[in-house]
């Protein structure tokens, strides 16, 4: 611990004595190595005064440590009050000390402590310049150092400081120690200002240095070490505006990617070259990018416009500390809240105003590109597309329905019959469901249109809708034939569209190639297979010309012997129906004639025909005869039900697509604009499926309709004939709205084998092929429109397009920086920067306009206060301007003001309020936005600076040439 010197007494009558005494030796050397100060000899400042003469003082020895110290040395020093007097300028050689001031002061005793020691060769940091530490009348420009002690307790000979806080003074009282004068609150200003006619000449800025009074020559000591202002082609110049380039132009290309919204298709899928999750991920990061790169640009440009205003001389603004706070609105949103100070002086300036919006954007970006860029899955538009399918067999081809068939034992039609019934089961069990929920939910209906559509399953994930078409009313038909007439066509979509959608040429994006997430809707213009089921109520006795045991001299009929005995059981004999279910008998080869069954079934049973076996026939039929049960009572009631399908024009098909599944429907009408015939014109006819016949045999043996021919009384022909239409008890004829009837019934069961006709057929109305089945697959061509999910971007709906404007903005804001920094030759230290504005401060005389912020922080107009930055020499410095913003002009004006014009309005309370508003803006105009001012306005201007001429005389080195270059700019930019 270095050695501490005791303290000292005061001398009991430090006034008694006559004479002054000598100032101990404090130990001073020209070659201080303690304070690190090093000798200046032969430096005089070119605005030194003559010199005066210096009363003797004579050098003392150098300090010694304190337990060689047997006398306390004692230092007299002139009363605090008018030392400050008593001091001439500090000057290179010393300080100059006025005899006859130290003659006529009082004088006391100062005690002073031994300095702590410094290690011989290590450096003390220097608190005054080498002027302030030579004591007059030494003869040497240096007293000795402190070799063993500090600096740190050395008395300071400096003139009295000024506080802020302390009541200013005029500044020739200061200078000469006089009085305070407490009537001019604005004196420590007006020492900027001091008129020396022999110091300052007009026309160029004041000689007097702003640091004079603190010993401190920043022209020698303190000159900037490096540029101020950097060409456009040093490194920091070329990285910012590449830096806004980066900004411009990918902020550019996420707008133009919002704007236009393209889809990807397969560059963006599950095993595409880029998949949706790295997509997001890369959007992310570039959206980020280009938010900083935007943040880092703005706040570049934010801290080259404020600096430029600080050496801004002739134009006069300068900037103030809420301006220089306004760069961290931008990188620290939320200083807005703890810093609110700020934006409430800074905020409504046109650049306050730019930060703000700059702010709210780099806040947003991020969320709006990834509403608006981030590749989403979004459905385009309808597109009309020529689809092409494969075509390998006519429809209803048996055969090929056979080979198609997925069992290892595929001989006969066992496997065949097993496909339809498990799925003419399944559909029939759904229908009923779905029925009876409406039926529960007192839903059901009488109107066809409205009743449950018809229902199937393909490939166990699609869904297949029927459409209920040529629809008949029920009641007014079988009023006129005079019997139930239920009469239904039920219309199934082409199952070959959904294998022409999974083709592979038609390039067209499944839900698995995107994450199983996406879906397409296709429409097809092809024609539909459609069902028709033609039911007609019978009494037993009408039944006698087509039933085969009722005939005279009929063999005894049975299961075994009916396979030989319908070979021949055809018949032209007439019924009550013939003209109902279309029975000419006109035909040689029999198609037209009458079914033939073996015998009545049963109640609760059905019966088919397999007579009348000749090519041609498009139809097989079915008789039932309903039973009492607990609900009704049909016993006697017979139905016969003929079963046929057609290929009709006036449907399309629609495949809808989605991730889990999928559906398929029929949609007919007049106002179906893909229907086939809108495509061909010409296929107006509704063509008949005489091939279906053989697989409808097949469908119905597996659906054990025909097991009343042994009264099997089977639970499908039991629920199907418990569905028999009858009369109300008005005697009108209806559908149930609580049941199906038979015709819906066997529409549903029997629709599953158009879904196995259709697979591979054409999408025409026609074979033009010799083989009923091809080897190789032909191509054919359908028209189609396409609506599909694809990755992409522009939003997925319209609400996300508000994000617009934050692309917009952004986009627009870093074309305006981009081009200021073309624009602009080089750059200047950003003072905006907090140590580049730190190393400027600590290096700035204080000022009494920031008095009280030294432990708080400035509050208030402290944040209004203009600032400049000035130089001595190559010395920068800041200072305020000649007044506070938002204080009356102090200064005379060179213009006169006019009363703004008056607002014509009607006398009043009306036109008071109107003028008011009229004032009030344009006052905000005027001082706020500083937007529309007069070229002859009196701006503000540094304190230290003549308002007359601005030019600067002295400009010999490179910093003050530059220096001159920007105080001489007008543009606010």
């Amino acid at each position: 611990m270095a050695d501490r010197q005791p303290l000292i007494r005061n001398s009991p009558d430090p006034g008694s004595a006559n004479t002054t005494p000598a100032l101990p030796t404090l130990g001073f050397s020209s070659f201080s190595n303690s304070l690190g100060l090093g000798a200046r000899p032969n430096v005089s400042p070119p605005s030194s005064p003559p010199l005066r003469s210096r009363p003797g003082y004579s050098k003392l020895p150098s300090d010694t440590p304190g337990v060689e110290r047997n006398t306390p040395e004692t230092l007299v020093e002139e009363d605090e009050v008018d030392i400050g007097g008593s001091f001439a300028q500090q000057t290179g050689s010393g300080l100059r000390v006025a005899k006859s001031a130290f003659s006529s002061v009082p004088k006391r005793s100062v005690l002073i402590q031994t300095i702590p020691r410094v290690p011989l060769g290590a450096k003390s940091p220097s608190l005054y310049s080498a002027s302030t530490l030579s004591p007059p009348n030494t003869g040497d420009p240096f007293l000795s150092g402190f070799p063993k002690d500090s600096a740190a307790s050395t008395p300071d000979l400096r003139r009295e400081r000024f506080s802020p806080r302390d009541e200013p003074r005029d500044y020739e009282q200061f200078r000469r120690g006089g009085p305070k004068n407490n009537d001019n609150p604005d004196d420590y200003q007006n020492y900027f200002h001091a008129s020396e006619p022999d110091r300052v000449r007009k026309g160029a800025p004041s000689n007097r240095s702003v640091y004079e009074s603190k010993g401190f020559r920043p022209n020698e000591e303190c000159p900037t070490a490096r540029d101020f202002y950097q060409s456009r082609f040093t490194w920091i110049s070329v990285t910012i505006v590449i830096i806004c380039l980066f900004s411009t132009v990918f902020s550019g290309i996420f707008l133009g990617l919002a704007l236009k919204g393209p889809r990807y298709g397969r560059r963006i899928t599950t095993n595409g070259s880029l998949t949706p999750a790295e997509a997001q991920v890369l959007t992310s990061i570039m959206a980020k990018l280009i938010e900083l790169s935007f943040v880092t640009s703005f706040v570049a440009f934010l801290g080259q416009v404020l600096s430029r205003r600080a050496f801004m001389k002739e134009q006069g603004r300068g900037v103030t500390l809420s301006e220089l706070s306004m760069w961290r609105w931008v990188v620290q949103p939320g200083t807005l809240i703890t810093h609110w100070e700020t934006a409430k002086y800074a905020g409504v300036t046109v650049l306050g105003l730019l930060s703000l919006l700059s702010a709210i954007l780099a806040t947003l970006y991020a969320p709006a590109a990834t509403a608006l860029v981030q590749p989403t899955l979004k459905f385009g538009k309808w597109e009309s597309r020529l689809l092409v399918g494969e075509v390998k067999t006519q429809f209803a081809n048996v055969d090929y329905v056979k080979d198609m068939c997925e069992t290892p034992i595929r001989t006969g039609t066992t496997c065949l019959q097993i496909a339809h019934a498990s799925q003419g089961y399944h559909n029939y069990q759904r229908y009923l469901a779905f029925w009876s929920n409406q039926a529960d939910n007192g839903n059901g209906t009488s109107d066809q249109t409205q009743r449950p559509p018809g229902f199937a399953l393909l490939y166990e994930n699609t869904t297949v809708v029927a459409n209920w078409i040529d629809i008949i009313d029920t009641k007014a038909v079988s009023k006129v034939k005079e019997r139930v007439v239920n009469n239904v066509s039920l219309a199934m979509p082409h199952s070959g569209v959904f294998q022409a959608a999974r083709d592979a040429r038609n390039n067209i994006l499944q839900p698995e190639e995107l994450n199983s997430e996406g879906n397409y809707f296709l429409k097809a213009s092809v024609p539909s297979p459609v069902m028709h089921v033609l039911c007609a109520n019978m009494k037993q006795e009408e039944l006698e010309p087509i039933v085969y045991d009722e005939w005279p001299d009929a063999e005894e009929v049975n299961i075994n012997n009916w396979g030989l005995l319908s070979a021949n059981a055809t018949t032209k004999n007439d019924t009550v129906v013939d003209d109902i279910f279309g029975w000419t008998k006109e035909s040689p080869t029999g198609v037209d004639y009458p079914p033939v069954f073996a015998k009545l079934p049963t109640q609760f049973n059905t019966i088919l025909n397999h007579s009348s076996a000749a090519w041609g026939r498009d139809s097989i039929y079915l008789l039932g005869q309903g039973g009492e049960d607990k609900r009704s009572d049909k016993s006697g009631i017979y139905f016969l039900c003929q079963i046929r399908v057609s290929i009709t024009p006036r449907c399309s098909t629609r495949y809808n697509a989605t991730g889990s599944g999928g559906s398929l429907e029929a949609h007919c009408g007049d106002d179906e604009d893909m229907a086939y015939i809108k495509s061909v014109s010409n296929a107006t006819k509704v063509l008949k499926v005489a091939d279906w016949r053989d697989i409808g045999f097949d469908w119905s043996n597996s659906m054990s309709l025909n097991t009343g021919i042994m009264d099997a009384n089977a639970s499908n022909s039991r629920l199907l004939t418990q569905l028999a239409l009858q009369p109300d008890w008005n005697g009108d004829i209806d559908l149930d709205p609580a049941l199906p009837s038979p015709a819906e019934a066997l529409a549903v069961m029997s629709g599953s084998t158009l879904l196995m006709a259709a697979q591979d057929s054409p999408f025409v109305m026609f074979w033009n092929y010799t083989d009923h089945a091809l080897k190789n697959a032909q191509l054919q061509y359908f028209n189609a429109t396409l609506q599909a999910q694809q990755y992409g971007s522009g939003g997925s709906d319209q609400v996300t397009k508000g994000w617009m404007i934050i692309l917009l903005l952004v986009f627009l804001l870093n074309i305006f920086v981009l081009i200021y920094f073309l624009l602009h030759r080089g750059l200047v230290t950003d003072f905006s920067e907090p140590p580049n504005l730190f190393a400027l401060a600590v290096n700035s005389p204080p000022s009494h306009t920031f008095a009280g912020s030294c432990g708080g922080g400035p509050e208030g107009k402290q944040f209004t206060v203009n600032w400049f930055v000035n130089t001595e020499g190559d010395h920068l410095f800041m200072e305020p301007g000649q007044r506070p913003l938002g204080q009356p002009h102090e200064q005379p004006h060179t213009h006169s003001h006019e009363p703004a014009p008056a607002v014509a309005t009607k006398p009043g309370a009306f036109a008071g309020v109107l003028g008011a508003i009229a004032g009030g803006l344009e006052t905000i105009r005027a001082r706020v936005l500083h937007i529309g001012r007069k070229k002859d306005h009196t701006s503000l201007r540094p304190a230290s600076v003549n308002e007359v001429d601005l030019e600067l005389e002295h400009q010999n080195t490179r910093r003050q040439r530059q220096y001159a270059m920007l105080a001489k700019r007008r543009s606010m930019l």
